[in-house]
């Protein structure tokens, strides 16, 4: 045991871990990026999909010590245990990055788009923050897996310097203690790392990155609005529009009142572009930025309520005017809570706080009073009011409840 403890004092053992490591890293590096390359378009493309996987299930059925043979001419000592740990990682990685891209909540990304996200800036703010845990688990078993292999190659090369070439000459010579020592080495670094993204996964994403935003626009009255045609809307050959034209106009108030399964949601996902119609034309005229306060809220969970307001704009600019709103609200002791830790009245008044943030255009609501008290839906409906006389969008109401608005023109569609 003591002759254990006094290999740890010579300088080779640390000089044969980094060197182990660095192969390691690179290794994991190298597989990481191909993996995260290839599990992205299989995961966004179903010909890409079908195209890597023959190539990852070869990988990862052949046996590792046939390959390592072969790679034995091709690869100097150095070499090899990267290659090993390349073949080793990628296929979970691969798999890991696939996977979770596919799961991504469809409803996410459409909130994302119709706020004016591009793809670029969708898949940065919305996919990589629900993958990240899918994502970190995989890499987790990936290294597991790939530790052993380089140490495994570095056994089969010997490179001059590295734990599997320590572990070698201790078996040759017989010496155990060396061989233990190696041993514990191999197993406290593979426990460190482990441990180190474990606590990565742990953390939460609580940024976005708002690359572009388009800049509110105040017009000209009368010089925005739009104009649907003949709009038919179908869904598994069940007409739910049919023959719809109307002209929508900045500045005034169109409430969706009809009885549940009538069209109402349906119409304001035809103006918000989630949904093309059938038939007809929608026409948009200076209509540039649209803002939604969807029925099923789609919050962010990673963020703050703050966080979740700005979505729509976290610009500097409009930073007092998110102060406002969450005054206004009733949501400024909140800002920093997590949507998990809200009730469903709280979540309702967040997502109605991002819809008004965007000062967009046009704004669509989606049973925005769900959930608030007599009080409450009184308050928050003269918010609303204010906001519409002072930034005049077009606005489009799916509504069953009954509120008055003050000095504005309303009036009801599909009724």
């Amino acid at each position: 045991m003591l002759e254990t403890l006094r290999l740890f004092a010579d300088v080779a053992i640390y000089k044969a871990l980094f060197y182990t490591i660095l192969r390691g890293l690179v290794g994991f590096a190298v597989a990481f990026v191909f993996a995260f390359a290839t599990g992205s378009l299989a995961a966004f493309s179903s010909f890409w999909s079908a195209f890597f996987q023959p190539l990852v299930v070869v990988i990862r059925s052949v046996p590792i010590i046939s390959i390592v043979l072969v790679a034995l001419l091709w690869f100097s000592p150095t070499q090899l245990p990267v290659f090993i740990a390349f073949l080793t990682m990628f296929p979970v990685l691969h798999q890991a990055v696939s996977t979770a891209f596919k799961q991504v909540d469809r409803s996410l990304i459409e909130m994302s788009k119709v706020f004016g996200y591009s793809s670029t800036q969708t898949f940065l703010n919305i996919h990589l923050p629900i993958s990240k845990k899918l994502i970190v688990d995989g890499v987790r078993t990936a290294t597991g897996f790939g530790w052993r292999a380089i140490i495994i190659g570095e056994v089969l090369a010997q490179p001059l310097h590295g734990i599997g070439s320590g572990m070698k000459l201790a078996q040759v010579y017989l010496n155990v203690s060396e061989l233990f020592a190696w041993t514990v080495v191999a197993v406290v670094v593979s426990y460190v790392f482990d441990a180190a993204i474990l606590k990565f996964s742990q953390l939460r994403f609580s940024r976005f990155i708002p690359l572009h935003r388009p800049v509110f626009r105040n017009t000209t009255a009368g010089s925005q609005f739009i104009q649907l045609h003949s709009v038919h809307k179908s869904f598994d050959d069940k007409p739910v529009i049919s023959d719809l034209s109307v002209k929508l106009e900045a500045g005034k108030v169109y409430l969706l009142k009809s009885a549940s399964g009538k069209g109402k949601t349906t119409l304001l996902k035809l103006l918000s572009k989630i949904h093309q119609p059938d038939k007809g034309e929608i026409n948009f005229q200076a209509v540039s930025t649209v803002a939604y306060s969807f029925q099923d809220l789609r919050l962010c969970p990673w963020l703050t309520v703050r966080q979740n307001i700005g979505f729509a704009d976290s610009s500097k600019a409009n930073s007092s005017f998110i102060n406002q709103l969450m005054a206004d609200f009733e949501l400024a002791d909140l800002q920093q809570k997590w949507p998990a830790q809200l009730s469903g009245g709280q979540l309702q008044r967040v997502a109605l706080a991002r819809a008004l943030a965007a000062k967009a255009d046009l704004l669509l609501l989606d049973e925005p009073l769900n959930g608030l008290d007599a009080a409450l839906k009184e308050r928050v409906v003269s918010v609303v009011n204010n906001y519409i006389l002072t930034y005049k969008p077009i606005v489009v109401w799916a509504t069953h409840e009954e509120f008055e608005l003050k000095n504005l023109t309303v009036e009801e569609l599909m009724n």
